[in-house]
């Protein structure tokens, strides 16, 4: 196989080059499971901010001196893998308007729920309309304003001003990176989303997780309003009705199959305070049974044994190697409490 080094990951910057697996005897953290590789599951419904064209900035965690690499340029072989990411059809990139999909979705969702499934189910048993209609009225308004805020935000620009301490010249955070998107990097840089059309960073990675986690819950609802909603309609007779429980039921099962398994690959992430950038790079990862011996950074071995480690999906967190996994309890806390909006704030938590 080609190797997992060369060129631009066939499955864009969200996705890490590891294979993540069930919990191994020589596991070395201690609060939580690593999670299986999504990569068929994700190569569609996440991002493709490959490396190729990009300046990354890093900064070791004993400087502070911006330190700035600018990638080769793509070859042939790079650029026909970057097209085949693109939603092309009939000569078209439908890519640009995914986000405008994502929302006008999730707003044709709600009018169908509102206008055919609630008065439905209501008529049907006589619970209160108002009761649901509250209820699904504040779960649409949550997941739809965090993703109109996900979309348009800043998601945490390291700009040079007077009173910030992470200005540019003087160094970027450790966890900082450069997106083509921006000019200026990212301040807790986490990844691209296609779907938003937008880096998720400091400013927006929360906003981002409240997104996905209220699609999920509007897909499980859909679920089984559609279901029960069918049974009804079944014994009216109303076709019209049936029709658009039906496409509404196809949507709710697409919107789960794709939204599940990026929250399931988020709570990995989360409970280790490992970022998707950090996860795509293998930078807290070892393999044991190496030609150099156990507990190997799997960025030491060779291409092909990098691989074929790889292909047997075994290489492992290793707690140690992230200074910012300080266990699973405050891992969370500090993703959803930590301050993130004060001017001052490096994102490096």
């Amino acid at each position: 196989m080609q190797s997992v080094r060369a060129g631009p990951s066939p499955v864009g910057s969200y996705l890490p080059a590891v294979a993540l697996q069930p919990r191994p005897a020589v596991y070395m953290g201690d609060h939580g499971p690593p999670y299986q590789h999504m990569m068929q599951l994700m190569a569609p419904a996440m991002n493709d901010a490959s490396p190729v064209n990009q300046t990354l900035t890093t900064v070791t965690a004993v400087s502070t001196q911006a330190k700035e690499e600018e990638l080769e340029p793509d070859d042939e072989q790079s650029v026909a893998e970057d097209k085949k990411l693109e939603y092309v059809y009939c000569g078209i990139d439908w890519k640009p308007f995914l986000p405008t999909a994502l929302v006008s979705s999730t707003v044709a969702g709600a009018i169908c729920v509102f206008l055919i499934q609630i008065p439905i189910i209501c008529r049907a048993t006589g619970m209160r309309e108002v009761a649901l209609y509250t209820t699904f009225g504040v779960l649409f308004l949550i997941t739809l304003g965090c993703m109109m805020y996900t979309i348009n935000a800043d998601p945490g620009l390291s700009r040079r001003t007077r009173n910030v301490s992470h200005d540019i010249e003087e160094g970027l955070p450790q966890r900082a990176h450069k997106s083509r998107q921006y000019d200026h990097p990212i301040r807790r840089y986490d990844h691209y989303c296609k779907w938003v059309n937008n880096v998720i960073g400091l400013l927006n990675h929360r906003e981002f997780i409240l997104m996905v986690g209220g699609l999920i819950a509007i897909a499980l609802l859909g679920v089984l309003m559609d279901l029960w909603v069918a049974i009804l309609l079944a014994e009216e007779g109303s076709l019209d009705a049936e029709v658009a429980v039906a496409l509404h039921l196809g949507y709710s099962v697409a919107l789960l199959a794709v939204a599940g398994p990026i929250m399931k690959i988020h709570f990995g992430l989360i409970s280790r305070n490992e970022l998707a950038q950090e996860w795509r790079s293998n930078q807290h990862y070892v393999a044991n049974n190496t030609s150099k011996g156990d507990n190997v950074y799997v960025e030491e071995l060779s291409d092909d044994e990098f691989n074929e480690i790889f292909d047997r999906g075994e290489f492992i967190y290793d707690k140690n190697r992230n200074p910012f996994d300080h266990g699973f309890a405050r891992n969370c806390l500090n993703f959803w409490c930590k301050p993130r909006w004060p001017a001052d704030s490096s994102g490096n938590f």
